[in-house]
């Protein structure tokens, strides 16, 4: 009889179970690094950047700019429904911009330095739009002129992008 043999019954001689325990250990050091580097990047954000600095991930921009046009088309669909605005449909403009002006908010306007250079610097202009957009709409009678203005405003900043 052999001495390696009695190792035979398990199927994997010490060799092989121990590359065996070398591939499982390596894999799963991987994969808590990795899980590791995922969850601290988040992290790191918090103690590299100032504190007054808000990172702006690249999706929640998406959604936002998504929802602010969703927004303006519902503005628009009302006011081409009709010559006049009745109280009703004045109620649901204001709603729509007040929803318009929490995305703004959420974007950083307001002193709020971002990662995004961009919106930095045309976010607290279209924030005014928006509020004076807001306070004409509130007014008795209504002024849409400031939601063309509002509407224009979206375009000159997006004439040179293709989304």
């Amino acid at each position: 009889m052999k001495k390696y043999q009695l190792n035979t019954n398990t199927g994997l001689n010490p060799v092989q179970r121990r590359i065996t325990g070398r591939k499982q250990l390596r894999w799963l050091v991987i994969s808590f690094l990795s899980a590791g580097l995922l969850v601290g990047c988040a992290q790191i954000r918090k103690v590299t950047y100032p504190s007054d600095f808000v990172y702006l991930e690249q999706n929640q921009i998406r959604s936002e700019m998504a929802l602010l046009s969703l927004y303006m088309r519902q503005i628009d669909e009302i006011l081409l429904d009709d010559s006049t605005v009745s109280s009703e449909q004045q109620g649901k403009i204001i709603k729509i911009l007040s929803q318009v002006d929490n995305s703004v908010d959420s974007l950083g306007a307001g002193n709020i330095r971002t990662n995004h250079l961009v919106l930095d610097d045309h976010i607290d202009q279209f924030k005014s739009e928006v509020t004076v957009a807001l306070r004409d709409a509130r007014s008795d009678p209504p002024n849409y002129f400031a939601l063309g203005r509002l509407s224009g405003s979206c375009v000159a900043c997006h004439k040179f992008r293709n989304f």
